[in-house]
């Protein structure tokens, strides 16, 4: 191996997990974030078992039952609440991983945990990326505070975990900035106390609405129900959230079902997401390598976001892991460029398939009764099976 340490830009759900499992593997670190605070909002994610496995894989299985709820079905339904389809949620492969609801601040401060019990990373915080050069066998990287100090440093190379705004990508040679879609996703997070039992059941609920669609489910150990509405908006804003005032969406709710008009009206608070989308880009190039949204945003059409920078994570330490035993710093490259490829092709899968889940969800008539039609034709079962591919994915032996 090599004294210098590895770079990962960004401290959120990607970042984090990567840190875990490089550590593990002995590989020195410095995580830097820009934010001079850790404080997660985006209310809740789907932990699905292809991200479960490697959570669970990183010895987090038990911290994660602690806060995540096993919701046992989808229901899809129409926005007024008529029914359209139930899939039950299978356990997947032999290992029985489940499926899991979890509030994505309780996740975060789980990973953040387990990577500060880890001697071999350093920590640098509210300071982000601002130049890198690469000088054949290191970079020197340039990090700057929002004050406007700077500090440079050699290291072996670097991971960009840092969004989809991402600084890294621009440093990695793309600078096409995120295209906004023409949709806003408003979310909650709604307390479960006084709500009736079919809203706090262990289940995730989907309502498809003409271009608009609503996404509930319980987490938080069942404690808070985590709300997301989609719905169309003429002008984006760029970066993360805004706050919202629940009276803007009372023309999105026109016709809506009794459950959906009673989490807004529980609801304590918005924040509300322009949603941008990007191309996939290369994920390495020389030293740099990206992952997660940096690399490949997926809109919330799949809920993949977050399972797929979780899988980036476990695929890059396994490509790090070999090819630095044997060649040390000088095979980073090229364990950069093998990760890259054995992840290029999924990542596009992922991110085509939600676009197309989006423009589904959100059909006027009569388009939305030959949906429907293909739903009830697959039934659960093929509808799970369509889904096989995302769920069934292992990470690496190691």
């Amino acid at each position: 191996m090599t004294s210098l340490p590895i770079l990962i830009a960004g401290a959120g759900i990607g970042g984090l997990t990567t840190a875990i499992a490089l550590a593990r593997r002995g590989i020195p670190l410095i995580v830097c974030e820009k934010r001079t605070r850790f404080h997660e909002v985006g209310a809740g994610i789907q932990v699905s078992p292809n991200a479960g496995r490697v959570l669970e894989s990183l010895d987090l299985g038990l911290a994660l039952r602690r806060i995540a709820v096993r919701p046992d079905r989808l229901e899809i339904r129409h926005w007024n609440g008529n029914d359209v389809l139930t899939m039950p949620f299978s356990a997947g492969p032999a290992d029985q991983t489940p499926f899991r609801t979890v509030k994505r601040a309780d996740i975060h401060q789980i990973l953040l945990d387990a990577a500060r019990t880890m001697p071999n990373i350093r920590w640098l915080i509210g300071r982000g990326l601002a130049e890198v050069k690469d000088e054949g066998d290191h970079l020197d990287v340039t990090l700057a505070s929002e004050t406007g100090q700077t500090e440079t440093m050699q290291v072996m190379g670097l991971v960009g975990a840092d969004g989809a705004w991402s600084r890294s990508r621009v440093l990695a040679g793309d600078a096409r900035p995120p295209r906004f879609t023409g949709w806003e996703a408003w979310r909650t997070l709604v307390p479960v106390a006084g709500l009736p039992a079919s809203l706090r059941a262990a289940k995730v609920t989907l309502q498809l609405g003409r271009a608009r669609h609503a996404v509930y489910y319980p987490v938080a150990s069942g404690q808070e129900i985590n709300l997301v509405i989609i719905r169309g908006a003429r002008h984006g804003q760029d970066g993360w959230s805004r706050p919202g005032q629940a009276q803007e969406l009372s023309a999105t709710l026109s016709h809506a079902c009794g459950d959906l008009r009673r989490l807004v009206a529980d609801a304590p608070a918005w924040h509300v997401w322009s949603l941008h989308d990007r191309p996939p880009t290369a994920m390495a190039n020389g030293r740099i390598a990206l992952l997660g949204d940096a690399a490949h945003p997926v809109l919330p059409f799949l809920a993949q976001g977050a399972g797929l920078a979780i899988e980036d994570a476990a695929v890059l330490a396994d490509a790090l892991s070999h090819r630095l035993a044997e060649g040390g710093a000088a095979a980073l490259p090229a364990a950069f460029a093998a990760y890259a490829a054995a992840r290029a092709q999924r990542a596009a899968r992922m991110q085509e398939t939600s676009r197309n889940n989006g423009s589904a969800y959100h059909l006027a008539k009569p388009w939305s009764y030959a949906r429907d039609m293909v739903l009830r034709r697959l039934g659960p079962d093929g509808l799970r099976q369509r889904h096989a591919w995302v769920y069934d994915w292992m990470p690496p032996a190691g």
